[in-house]
């Protein structure tokens, strides 16, 4: 009797595991997500949350948020209602942030089951900057390259021309010259004669040539004699002292 009995707890036991086993991917089912807005992001006002909220034994799912760093799982404060509807890929709710001190800030959303047991999504962290300036990037500045100014061509040099006037000869006054020659006016812009050298300035230039001459020869001729008479006294001295005992 007791062999039946066992064998019958043996088979329960075999079943509910199998029930538990296929159950278990329907009790997992897919993990809610928040997509938007992006981690650390700065908000204000009035934020969407936007995500995935769905599974088989799908109840509600609820949203919440928590200062940062969550001092405690009782921390965690309920926005809005629930709502009875899944959402693949779309809104999830909003939050009004108007009344929150300025701040680090988690979000996450929590599906619940049919059973009464939940999951939650991955916590969200995002900064909460109502009443200071959500800080922007500083827009670089490219800077166009200086144009390079094109030099201005040299302004022409203007020649002014004067024309030479050319009086004629019979406009001209002869002048008497003190012998009483007449010495006629040169014309303007004819070259003037230069005057021959008399014979009196010939020999006395010839005459300076020829003494001259004679000085430097005369020169030449004492350098000669001294350079030769001190020549003759170093080889004296030099023989005398070859000589002398």
């Amino acid at each position: 009797m007791k062999r039946p009995f066992s064998v019958v707890a043996l088979l329960l036991v075999l079943l509910h595991l199998a029930a538990a086993v296929q159950a278990a991917p329907l009790a997992q089912g897919p993990k809610p997500v928040i997509t938007q807005p992006e981690p650390d992001a700065a908000v204000r006002g009035v934020v969407q949350i936007i995500g995935s909220a769905t599974h088989p034994q799908f109840q509600r799912y609820e949203l919440y948020y928590a200062p940062y760093p969550v001092p405690s799982d009782n921390a965690w404060i309920f926005i809005g209602d629930a709502h009875f509807q899944q959402q693949p890929a779309g809104l999830l709710g909003t939050w009004a942030t108007g009344g929150l001190p300025d701040g680090a800030y988690v979000l996450r959303v929590r599906v619940v089951r049919q059973d009464g047991n939940y999951t939650d999504s991955d916590p969200r962290r995002v900064f909460v900057a109502n009443k200071r300036p959500i800080e922007t990037p500083t827009p670089v500045v490219t800077r166009e390259p200086t144009a390079v100014p094109t030099p201005l061509p040299p302004t022409p040099t203007v020649v002014i021309a004067v024309p030479t006037v050319q009086l004629p000869r019979a406009a001209i006054t002869p002048t008497v010259a003190a012998r009483g020659s007449p010495t006629p006016t040169p014309l303007i812009g004819e070259a003037q004669p230069t005057p021959a050298a008399s014979p009196a300035q010939l020999v006395d230039t010839a005459r300076l040539v020829r003494a001259a001459r004679t000085a430097a020869a005369y020169t030449v001729g004492l350098f000669v004699a001294v350079g030769a008479f001190f020549a003759v006294k170093a080889a004296l001295a030099w023989l005398w002292h070859k000589v002398r005992p």
